[in-house]
């Protein structure tokens, strides 16, 4: 069983990789996180030369993916740690090349754009981590074009519980809670999407998620 000690490492690496461990909470990031993706990208509603941008993007193995879901998509990313985004843009060197994807470093409660800059906003398994979501509700609705959608990725407080880490510095949401959430800060929530991920072992523990996805369109 991890001591309270490791349980806090991981938990501080899942908010922001760095170090010498970046990579591999990477790894277990995208492999864990695969279901929750598919269940995003299968409602998100993506158009042809849309503008969409991604908080907390990871490794970025997906973006291959995302920028053919429609054509001449742009997409842009920002991830909190500086590792995430390098190895991000050494995984994409053909998107970045293109100038259809751009990565930046920085913090989602002070976004780097112009107003009503995207047509789609989405994040997954982050919202965890706001410890005050109105900064970062704020800024989404701002750079989100007039009747844009926000897209929550997540699991909730149930799913969630199951691993001691989220114990510590994890903000946790039933579904209803997070809806509340939004429709609090200026969101109308469209879509509640939700799918049980396969069964997988944890340390000799079989677990089982279920993946949540809310769709909510900014108001006005």
């Amino acid at each position: 069983m991890a001591s309270m000690k490791d349980l806090k490492f991981i938990a501080r690496q899942l908010r922001k990789p760095s170090g010498d461990f970046a990579g591999t909470i990477a790894e277990k990031m995208v492999a864990a996180n695969l279901p929750l993706y598919e269940l995003m990208f299968h409602n998100i509603t993506f158009r042809d030369y849309d503008s969409i941008l991604e908080i907390g993007f990871g490794s970025g193995a997906h973006f291959s993916d995302l920028l053919n879901m429609a054509y001449d998509l742009e997409i842009c990313g920002i991830d909190y740690s500086p590792e995430m985004t390098e190895l991000a843009k050494s995984i994409n060197k053909v998107g970045l090349k293109t100038g259809r994807l751009k990565l930046h470093t920085g913090n989602s409660s002070c976004l780097p754009f112009q107003d009503g800059s995207f047509n789609t906003v989405f994040c997954n398994m982050v919202v965890y981590f706001w410890d005050d979501p109105s900064e970062h509700l704020g800024e989404i609705l701002r750079v989100l074009k007039p009747g844009g959608i926000f897209y929550t990725g997540m699991r909730a407080r149930e799913s969630m519980l199951q691993f001691p880490f989220t114990k510590f510095g994890f903000n946790l949401y039933s579904t209803d809670e997070w809806c509340a959430v939004l429709q609090s800060h200026g969101f109308n929530v469209v879509g509640d999407f939700r799918k049980k991920d396969p069964v997988f072992d944890d340390d000799g523990d079989r677990v089982q998620l279920e993946s949540v996805c809310i769709a909510a369109q900014k108001q006005g």
